[in-house]
């Protein structure tokens, strides 16, 4: 039975402003024409259609001659997933006629696609299907391969303009944390020369009442378990957060250091006393260990992605399992280096953030360990003269 259903007349400026209300990303679709020149069209219709097989899916118009280009070019495509400082780049591509890529740094992704430097990720894709979408084509692609790129924010699209993203360090609207993000701002060449140098990632992390706020990043590591750390919170307790037990005043310490009294043996509490007086004598923290670092790293990932299969509880007993390997009263020679931490200060003296500086999968002898830690300690210092002068 087919039901007579009136077509209602939507006024097409009425329907994209009400579209509008609802944020897109911004990737940018590369392929490479005949002469093996880079191609593309900017598009805000992109979407993850399957898991298993991995499909994807782009919704360019019909009439769109960079489409067109794109179809011409054979069956295989890229997808750019645009960084939030790429606008430049995302008007160039949508502007351009010819050389839209002109100024632009490539590089070639498995299949030979161009792939955008400073893209957020990209994907690699295989032409599946074309469907017909009205004045649209739905374009779903299988994915041959994918990675991630800048650690950057992504570029969005909202109400008719371009902007960027609030990370989940700010949900919750913490007007403290706002301060620090503007003092973390001071710090971001410093953080990111140290993430260059060392071919990993440099985070800073606030202590907000009883949580510490993963508050922004620069660099990747290879030992990360989530695409990004920025936005992650935990909670102020033992073997994490040191640098604000030891510099900070008695109080702080001892609700540091009584967090765990409850899980922890007399002895085990008259250790951890020492650790603050160690870790400010040493100048910086210290944690060594993959396995339980990565453990416990997947555990607070979990817990604040809301995954109901992991109760709250098992963030105690990571922490609890990781514990030996913060802060060791010595350190030994060929080690996994998880992280290394250091203090940021304020015009105060007060310890306005910390930065954290992770390791790699291979393997470093304590004296790698002592020139990283060197190098953490100088680009701390730099960060605290960058809140002077500012």
């Amino acid at each position: 039975m087919t039901l007579d259903v009136p077509q209602p007349q939507i006024d097409p400026a009425h329907f994209r402003e009400v579209l509008g209300q609802y944020p897109t990303g911004v990737v940018v679709v590369t392929a490479n024409d005949s002469a093996g020149e880079p191609i593309g069209m900017t598009v805000g219709s992109f979407t993850a259609v399957s898991l298993n097989p991995p499909l994807v899916a782009f919704l360019p118009a019909k009439t769109s001659s960079s489409w067109r280009a794109l179809r011409e070019s054979g069956d295989t495509f890229c997808i750019n997933v645009l960084a939030a400082e790429q606008e430049d780049l995302c008007r160039a591509v949508a502007m351009r006629k010819t050389d839209k890529f002109a100024g632009f740094d490539l590089r070639r992704s498995p299949a030979g696609n161009p792939v955008i430097a400073g893209a957020v990720v990209w994907i690699d894709c295989l032409t599946e299907q074309i469907h017909s979408g009205g004045d649209h084509d739905i374009v779903v692609g299988r994915v041959l391969a994918l990675d991630h790129g800048s650690p950057d924010q992504p570029l969005l699209f909202f109400r008719g303009g371009y902007g960027s993203f609030t990370p989940l360090s700010l949900a919750s609207g913490d007007t403290d944390l706002l301060g620090h993000l503007g003092e973390i701002d001071l710090a971001r060449p410093h953080m990111e020369e140290l993430a260059n140098r060392f071919d990993t990632e440099v985070t800073a992390i606030v202590l907000v009442k009883d949580e510490m706020v993963l508050a922004a990043s620069a660099g990747r590591t290879d030992i990360a378990v989530a695409p990004t750390r920025v936005g992650q919170r935990l909670p102020f307790m033992p073997p994490i957060g040191s640098c604000f037990a030891a510099w900070g005043d008695s109080t702080l310490r001892e609700t540091w250091v009584g967090s765990v009294a409850d899980v922890l043996t007399d002895e085990q509490m008259g250790v951890l006393r020492e650790v603050p007086d160690l870790v400010r004598d040493r100048g910086y923290a210290v944690a060594l260990g993959h396995k339980v670092g990565a453990h416990l790293e997947l555990v607070a990932t979990r817990i604040n992605a809301g995954d109901p299969e992991v109760p709250t509880s098992s963030m105690k007993e990571a922490f609890f399992e990781a514990l030996d390997g913060y802060n060791q009263l010595e350190e030994p020679d060929d080690v996994e280096l998880r992280s290394l931490s250091a203090p940021v200060f304020d015009v105060t003296g007060q310890v306005a953030y910390m930065l954290t500086m992770w390791g790699r999968w291979e393997r470093v002898t304590s004296d790698e360990v002592c020139v990283r830690a060197e190098a953490l300690c100088a680009t701390a210092a730099a960060a605290t003269q960058a809140m002077v002068d500012g």
